[in-house]
């Protein structure tokens, strides 16, 4: 498929609200009690439709903790029924908020039944909605911008003097702290696209943070830091603007400056993560550049990555665990109690595969490259994939098209720390971070 700038493309976008019945329980953390109360701000699956000779392409960006393969599948299938879309044309992300519904069942016996009913109810508005874009199609045009921003987001893995790892969200004692364990990226990247009036239509907004600020302890639906920074976009540009948000390489990046011990939690925290992150689209957007008529050239992939293998020694520590504490569930707003992991390590130990089939995906847009990684990666692999490619704008979107869970390096697995525990947040083995990486760079290269 070949789409080019200026007249020759059609773009038609949507914003379709996704949020949840209200008592359906919360995804992201672990709590004994996590039924959501209310709503504080809706939830959203953000579409971007582009057609060039008939053609179609379609973003789709859900305000939730992420969507399994399978879901994305279904998904992309009844899509491709309603408005003639190929699936290996639909990319699929999830912005990853820790204050939606449990969409995943990662951390519990089974997915609550309420949770899969409202997968097939968005599953079929969705696709409803979609097929109704083409009908909408209007010639438009692109321009991409970038940043640096450098003040919200944080390595969230501290090596102790010590030589030890803790998180950020610990109470660590600042003068024990010898650095962080690995880097950010700063990098903001916006895509923006107008309809030939000048109007903008939609933004496509790249950036590397974990939507965790208020990781649902208020009990309420909400898009966190992302509410904010569309509320920013919209005072600014107008209601009727889209604002997909993609995030990247984020599995140990947040929010958190453990520098600053007055820094808070909550939405005020958010709002000005919003905020600022709004203010720094807005004045990208003064120096965006026209996209290059290069054709667009998307490449779809499924590709294998291997399983964990779970010991004996771990099977023996969970069964004794959970004897001594039973099954009850304590509740944290960050990490994973032990009797989590002790559960999720007899939940792996029953599984006989040992590799999972996940999928991939890279587009060309002139001199604008996006790759898709199918869960929460480091962000060392995703400023691998940046500087490897060699192309002048990347995005690397985070959590697309899949939910495998963290993906770290192999580093971080010899210093510890909570990405590396052994859950089904957690399953991969240690080379599968290259494995995904080089599988990525080579579809990059193709273009």
């Amino acid at each position: 498929m070949n789409i080019r700038g200026g007249n020759n493309v059609k773009a038609a976008v949507k914003s379709i609200d996704i949020t949840p019945p209200i008592g359906l329980p919360m995804g992201g953390n672990v709590r004994d009690d996590d039924i959501s109360r209310g709503i504080h701000d809706n939830l959203y699956c953000n579409a971007i439709l582009l057609e060039e000779e008939g053609k179609r392409f379609c973003f789709l960006s859900f305000d939730l903790l992420g969507l399994n393969f399978e879901t994305c599948k279904r998904i992309k299938d009844e899509i491709n029924k309603k408005a003639g879309i190929a699936p290996e044309n639909i990319v699929i992300n999830a912005t990853h908020t820790h204050s939606g519904p449990d969409v995943l069942g990662i951390f519990r016996k089974e997915l609550d039944k309420g949770c899969g009913q409202y997968i097939n109810d968005i599953t079929k508005k969705i696709s409803d909605e979609i097929g109704l874009l083409p009908g909408r199609l209007e010639e438009a045009e692109m321009f991409v911008t970038k940043d640096n921003v450098y003040h919200l987001s944080f390595n969230r893995r501290l090596i102790m003097k010590d030589g030890s790892v803790k998180m950020n969200w610990e109470d660590v004692d600042i003068g024990h702290v010898e650095k962080e364990a690995g880097p950010i990226d700063p990098e903001l990247i916006v895509i923006s696209i107008n309809n030939l009036k000048g109007e903008m239509m939609a933004l496509m907004v790249n950036f590397t943070l974990h939507p965790a600020v208020l990781v649902g302890k208020d009990w309420l639906w909400s898009r966190d830091y992302i509410n904010y920074l569309d509320n920013y976009i919209k005072e600014k540009y107008g209601n009727h603007v889209i604002v997909f948000f993609a995030n990247g390489a984020e599995g140990n990046v947040n929010h958190i400056n453990f520098r600053d011990k007055n820094q808070g939690r909550g939405f005020e925290e958010a709002k000005r993560i919003g905020e600022l992150l709004g203010s720094h689209v807005s004045h990208s957007l003064e120096k965006k550049e026209r996209l290059e008529t290069k054709p667009l050239k998307i490449l779809s992939k499924k590709i294998s990555l291997p399983l964990r293998p779970i010991t004996k020694e771990a099977v023996e520590w969970a069964k004794k665990l959970l004897e001594e504490r039973g099954d009850y569930i304590p509740s944290l707003l960050d990490g994973v109690p032990d009797e989590v992991y002790a559960r999720e390590i007899l939940k792996l130990a029953q599984v006989k595969e040992k590799d999972i089939i996940t999928e991939i995906q890279a587009v060309r847009l002139g001199d604008t490259i996006i790759t898709t990684l199918p869960g929460e990666v480091f962000v060392e692999f995703g400023l691998r994939i940046k500087k490897e490619s060699g192309h002048k704008n990347m995005l690397v979107f985070g959590l697309a098209n899949d939910m495998v869970g963290y993906i770290p390096t192999k580093a971080a697995f010899d210093e510890g720390g909570y990405e590396i525990k052994t859950a089904c947040s957690s399953k991969l083995r240690e080379d599968a971070g290259d494995i995904l990486t080089s599988e990525v760079l080579n579809l990059v290269k193709t273009l």
